[in-house]
């Protein structure tokens, strides 16, 4: 192996290295978004929200695999396995960007949706549905759809943080607390920002390590 391969070798493995971190960075991402949003998941309205985690969760593991295993194929000097670790990597690209432009294209809509999921949860805030508002304040920390004064006299224990539904909910704790609808929205809005910019700079990254690894495959052949 020449010099400049032996300069592509490392240097993959380096960008690797950085690719397997941005695999564990949307694991994380992912994880924390669904963890947040507790109970409130099980709302057959609030079904859409799981989309965006679960596939960010999916892209992280993916992601995180290739590469670990690309690391290992790369000092292996195979040039069999550098060419389907390039093909997976193509292929990553194309999903990444995909959903970074989706993201970009789409935001504004998908984040006045996420609006309406608790305006559903508001029409809907009945025994027979579980009490979605009360899973909603349990998570965000908030009260009310548009705030506490909509529920006069009656705010629920869910605004002060108590799972107890008997319990006395003070004014003190309640009153601070924003609308549920602004705090889903801004938690959907900051969370939507990380993921297009991670995963266009993650999609960036994978067009880099799959030219290097067409380059590295090729030179291998011709050893």
């Amino acid at each position: 192996m020449n010099c400049l391969s032996a300069m592509f070798k490392y240097l993959l493995y380096f960008l690797n290295l950085i690719f397997v971190a941005g695999g564990i960075l949307l694991i994380v991402v992912g994880s924390i978004m669904l963890s947040t949003m507790g109970n409130f998941t099980a709302f057959d309205g609030a079904v859409n929200t799981q989309t965006i985690p679960i596939t960010i969760l999916v892209l992280g593991c993916v992601t995180f695999v290739v590469a670990f295993f690309g690391c290992c194929g790369t000092i292996r000097e195979n040039a069999c396995c550098t060419t389907i670790y390039a093909i997976c990597m193509l292929i990553l690209f194309g999903l990444q960007l995909a959903l970074s432009i989706w993201i970009f294209a789409a935001n504004d809509k998908f984040l006045a949706s996420m609006g309406k999921v608790v305006d559903k949860a508001w029409d809907e805030n009945n025994a027979a549905q579980g009490y979605p508002m009360d899973a909603l304040q349990l998570a965000f920390k908030c009260c009310g759809n548009s705030g506490y004064e909509q529920y006069g006299s009656a705010v629920p224990a869910s605004c002060c943080g108590y799972k107890d539904r008997t319990r006395v909910c003070e004014a003190e704790i309640y009153t601070q607390r924003i609308g549920c609808q602004e705090e889903f929205v801004d938690f959907w809005a900051s969370n939507t920002d990380i993921i297009r910019w991670s995963s266009l700079i993650i999609a960036l990254f994978e067009l880099g390590i799959f030219i290097m690894s067409c380059c590295l495959a090729s030179a291998m052949r011709k050893r």
